[in-house]
This record gives C-alpha cells, structure tokens and sequence, in this order.
C-alpha cells in the first residue's frame, strides 16, 4: 500500500502479500549520497548485491550487523561484505542486537520487524506452504526527521561495535 502527502510518503509493505525485498533494492538503488544498514540476520543475496553497488558508485556505505552473522561459514552476511569492499561493524554488546532498518540519503527510512532473510521478506509462491513468518516493513521517503531519529540510533549501535 502506499501512503502520499505532498512532500512525504510511505509504502507499507507485508510479507504475505508483497516481495519486500523487491521493493528494497530499488530503495538502496535510489540513494544518491548514503546506505546505512543494520541487520540482525542477512542472508539476501540481491539487497547484499544492492548495497555493495552503492559502494561501488562512491556513497557512503556502513553495514552493522549483529554478531551471528560472522564465523567459519565463508557465506556469512560479514564475509559477503567483506568480499564486496565494505568492512561491517559487528555489533555484540547485547545478546541479539534486533534493529533491523536502512536509511538512505537524508530523508529516506526502511525498516519493520522483517530480517534480511528469504523467510521474512519474500512472499510465499503460489503452490507453496504458507509462510511460517507474518513480517513487515516499511519504506518512508521526504521525512528527514526520521532519517535524522534513525542515524542518531544507528551511531550509537556503531559505537558499541566493532569491526
């Protein structure tokens, strides 16, 4: 569904009705000056690909993910990055760091309770179970008090990171 005023608007989007992950590669694909990305679980090769394309083209790119997202699994959300250019934080001050959002530019926000996984963000295919998650996210576009509200988090989460 998407929300419009006049100089702001939202796509609200649900996991068993909407492709979330479609809908956010386009969002990174969109920004122009910066990709901020925290993440509990990242297993999303496009939006992954997406965001090291936004490195590649000179934007500010930080990547904080919590700390099951590392180990030996060469796989790993931390080595897919790595591997692209982008070293990510890893945050593990708190058992299970559950913030998952991307802030792009100065007025553009994503985020809901959705992970960066095929289970939560992709709609179930026709002829397939249900899914086992209900998830959302939500894209907002033209709030820069927003933006500004979700860096001031995402600096606090970096400071207690490490890389």
């Amino acid at each position: 569904m998407q929300l419009r005023g006049e100089s702001a608007g939202a796509d609200v989007l649900f996991s068993s009705q909407d492709d979330i992950a479609l809908y956010l590669v386009d969002f990174i694909n969109k920004a122009q000056h910066r990709v901020w990305v925290s993440a509990n679980e990242f297993s999303l090769p496009d939006v992954a690909q997406a965001i090291i394309q936004a490195k590649v083209r000179g934007l500010d790119v930080r990547v904080l993910l919590d700390a099951s997202q590392t180990g030996p699994d060469k796989n790993n959300a931390a080595a897919r990055f790595r591997a692209g250019g982008i070293t990510p934080l890893i945050h593990s001050r708190n058992r299970g760091m559950h913030q998952n959002f991307v802030i792009c530019d100065d007025d553009r926000v994503a985020f809901g309770s959705a992970g960066f996984t095929a289970a939560a963000m992709q709609k179930a295919r026709a002829g397939t179970p249900s899914k086992k998650t209900a998830d959302n996210f939500n894209l907002f576009v033209g709030v820069p008090a927003l933006a500004k509200q979700y860096a001031t988090e995402f600096e606090r989460l970096t400071s207690e990171s490490a890389r």
